[in-house]
């Protein structure tokens, strides 16, 4: 019986026989090694039907690796997201940050609007997030006041624009997050701020203080 450490090498080789690959393919033993279902799951040379039902049996942990690997073929990595989404509601609180954290961009659209302020600062780490991602999470009306915090802190983030206005357009952003913001935001940032009709008293005196004091150091 071959060992994991074994087959995975095998499994690397760019060399590896068609005969040898079947081989490794069809070996029930082998497949007691979650990360060779993994690895098999993910190989371009598996067909595509057995790498689907690869994908049922994994953990989740190698279920967010496929499904940021872009290597993997779009349907399976659509799989072992399907997967994801189905334990979502099971999966404790650290391994959903750990996944807001490393799955692929399918995961993203449930885990940004998560209740947990933790994962959503950990999709803010995500690789896959982009800037309309970021807009949205900002511009949610239910978001928890603690998860736009988190928003308001990340040093890449609020160096956008676009995210900076939507978070200080949200009535839920903690009042000490959106002065900090507003010292940040450029002049004309705060003219749209100031035309949007949903803002409350506090934070438009702030923003027209702000304004005045730029324009009289002009």
């Amino acid at each position: 019986m071959r060992s994991e450490g074994a087959i995975l090498k095998l499994l690397r080789r760019g060399d590896l026989s068609a005969e040898g690959f079947d081989d490794i393919l069809n070996d029930r033993s082998a497949r007691r090694f979650h990360v060779v279902r993994r690895v098999l799951a993910g190989h371009p040379r598996t067909p595509r039907r057995e790498a689907l039902s690869l994908v049922s049996t994994l953990f989740w942990r190698d279920l967010a690796h496929l499904s940021a690997d872009v290597r993997v073929h779009p349907e399976v990595r659509r799989a072992a997201d399907r997967d994801l989404l189905r334990r979502l509601p099971e999966m404790a609180l650290a391994e959903r940050v750990d996944l807001a954290r490393t799955a692929g961009r399918g995961l993203l659209l449930a885990l940004r609007t998560d209740p947990e302020p933790r994962v959503v600062a950990a999709f803010l780490d995500n690789r896959f997030t982009t800037e309309p991602d970021v807009v949205q999470a900002a511009a949610n009306p239910e978001a928890e006041p603690a998860s736009l915090a988190a928003v308001a802190a990340h040093p890449r983030w609020t160096l956008r624009p676009a995210v900076r206005l939507t978070l200080l357009r949200n009535r839920r952003l903690p009042v000490a997050a959106a002065l900090s913001l507003l010292t940040s935001a450029g002049s004309g940032e705060l003219r749209d701020l100031l035309a949007h009709p949903g803002l409350s008293r506090l934070l438009r005196a702030c923003a027209e203080r702000v304004l005045a004091e730029r324009e009289r150091e002009v």
